[in-house]
C-alpha cells in the first residue's frame, strides 16, 4: 500500500513538472528580427550589358570595375575589382603590381555615412579595416584627403574592394588614384563609384 502511495506521489510530481515545462516552452518569446539574417537586395550588378559603363581603364595600367551595389538591411555594400592589364616589371609597356588605390569623394558624399571597408583576393573571403579619409603621403599624385584601400594586385588576378555605407547613392563618376612600383608610379583617373544621393541602378 505504501509502495502504491509513493508511486502515485512520484507520478503526480512528474506530471506537474512536465506541465510546468511545457507551459514555459509555450510562453517562450519568439525569436526577434535580430536573430534573422539581414535581407540582401542587389541594386546594381556588373553584366554584359553594364560592363561598358562599369569598367574604367585607369591610365592604361589597370581596369577598375564596379561589380555590385547590394542593400544589406539598412546598409549598402559597394564592391569594385581591380585587374592589372599587363603585369610585369614596369618596362616594355608592362605595369608593376598595384600597391594600393583609393578615391576622393565629391560634395554630394557625406563621409559620416561610411560604416566599414574591406578587401579580398577572391571576392569571398574579406579582410576588414577601419576606413580613414586623409592625405596619402606614399604618393605625390594627390595631396588632398583620400580614402585608401591599402591592398594591391598580383599578376593578372583581380583583387576586390568593398565599402559599406548607411545611405543610398547613385552610380556616378568619381575621382580615383593608384600607386604602383617605382617604375610605373602613381596616376589619377575617373571611375564609376558613388555619386549623389539616390538609388543605384543599371
Amino acid at each position: 500500500m505504501k509502495t502504491l502511495r509513493l508511486l502515485s506521489i512520484v507520478s503526480f510530481t512528474a506530471l506537474l513538472v512536465f506541465v510546468a515545462c511545457t507551459e514555459e516552452n509555450l510562453q517562450a518569446p519568439a525569436s526577434t528580427s535580430q536573430d534573422q539574417p539581414a535581407t540582401r537586395v542587389v541594386l546594381y550588378q556588373r553584366s554584359a550589358n553594364t560592363s561598358r559603363i562599369a569598367e574604367t581603364n585607369a591610365c592604361g595600367a589597370y581596369t577598375i570595375a564596379l561589380e555590385t551595389v547590394t542593400q544589406v538591411g539598412t546598409n549598402y555594400e559597394w564592391v569594385w575589382s581591380v585587374v592589372n592589364n599587363n603585369p610585369g616589371n614596369g618596362t616594355n609597356s608592362t605595369y608593376q603590381n598595384n600597391s594600393h588605390w583609393g578615391m576622393q569623394f565629391g560634395s554630394c558624399f557625406n563621409w559620416s555615412s561610411v560604416v566599414g571597408a574591406s578587401y579580398s583576393p577572391d571576392g569571398t573571403n574579406w579582410t576588414s579595416f577601419t576606413p580613414v579619409y586623409a592625405v596619402d603621403p606614399s604618393q605625390d599624385c594627390l595631396t588632398t584627403p583620400v580614402f585608401k584601400f591599402d591592398y594591391g594586385t598580383t599578376g593578372t588576378a583581380p583583387s576586390y574592394y568593398k565599402l559599406v555605407v548607411n545611405a543610398s547613392y547613385q552610380v556616378g563618376t568619381q575621382f580615383g588614384y593608384y600607386k604602383s612600383g617605382q617604375r610605373t608610379g602613381c596616376c589619377t583617373f575617373n571611375f564609376y563609384g558613388m555619386g549623389c544621393p539616390g538609388t543605384p541602378n543599371e
